[in-house]
């Protein structure tokens, strides 16, 4: 067996080739690769970070939201309180309104009732007066005293 110079020349060549293939396609290609599977672990990566950044932040406004319903709420009894308030004073006011309407009606009535028996009283006198003049200028029986009567009622009445 013999070595042929020529098959050391395509052996020499085929290594040459392999080592120029190597550093022209294989370490660049390689790099590319590599490159490249970084790239997407470093996008899965940061994917990851945004969704866990997303969910804490769905979090903290599902928070927020019902921190939000629950002071509505609160501001809801608030109001409701200040109304069921304010309805209690309007109630009671009317109620002092009406005890002061209805004393002053009384008060009213009770000085009318005053004035009428004073009237009363002023007429039935001058009544008196009247009889007293006639019983004293006449003598009157139990008829003409009755007629006489009825006339002075009659003609006060009218007045």
């Amino acid at each position: 067996m013999t070595i042929d110079i020529s098959l050391i020349a395509v052996i020499l060549n085929f290594v040459l080739l392999l080592i120029c293939l190597n550093a022209i396609l294989y370490k660049p290609l390689k790099g590319f690769l590599s490159d490249r599977q970084k790239k997407i672990q470093d996008d899965i990566e940061e994917a990851n970070q945004a969704s866990i950044k997303a969910n804490k932040l769905a979090e903290e406004r599902e928070g927020e939201l019902k921190n939000a319903i629950e002071e509505a709420r609160k501001i809801k009894d608030t109001i409701r309180h200040e109304a069921e308030n304010q309805a209690e004073n309007i109630l009671k006011a009317a109620k002092e309104q009406e005890r002061d309407i209805v004393s002053q009606t009384e008060n009213k009535l009770k000085t009318m009732g005053k004035n009428a028996m004073k009237d009363l009283e002023i007429q039935l006198t001058e009544i008196v007066a009247d009889l007293t003049g006639k019983i004293l200028s006449e003598k009157i029986d139990d008829t003409k005293d009755k007629e006489l009567i009825n006339k002075l009622i009659t003609k006060r009445g009218q007045r």
